[in-house]
């Protein structure tokens, strides 16, 4: 006995071929998908950041302001899909937030305790 094949098929507009290959074209540098992605990392980052050095003293809220900035990039870079930049990133991320904790936990330490050793 043989098998019967059904197939069923549509010829697409010139409106739809757009429509569908549209949000998938390669546009390059001048995507905007990508120059909004650069914009928001870019604006996600306090200003003053660029600009640290072991001379500049942080306080409590610009600690917080670099553990609110790392969780906004967070949240992108892990929407990427999984691959050796997406892992650096990520660890790179961990490691400033372990910092964070880290200091965080040292000035709250000397705020409950008065001016430190």
């Amino acid at each position: 006995m043989s098998s019967r094949r059904i197939s069923q098929s549509i010829s697409p507009t010139s409106t739809d071929v757009e429509a569908l290959r549209g949000p998938f074209a390669a546009k390059g540098a001048n995507d905007p998908v990508i120059l909004e992605l650069r914009t928001a990392l870019k604006e996600g980052t306090p200003e003053w950041l660029p600009k640290l050095d072991e001379k500049v003293e942080l306080t409590v809220e610009r600690l917080e302001e670099i553990k609110t900035s790392a969780a906004f990039r967070r949240s992108i870079i892990e929407a990427l899909p999984a691959g050796a930049g997406r892992d650096k990133a990520l660890a790179q991320l961990a490691q400033t937030a372990e910092t964070i904790d880290e200091m965080l936990s040292e000035l709250n330490g000397v705020g409950a305790f008065g001016a430190g050793v």
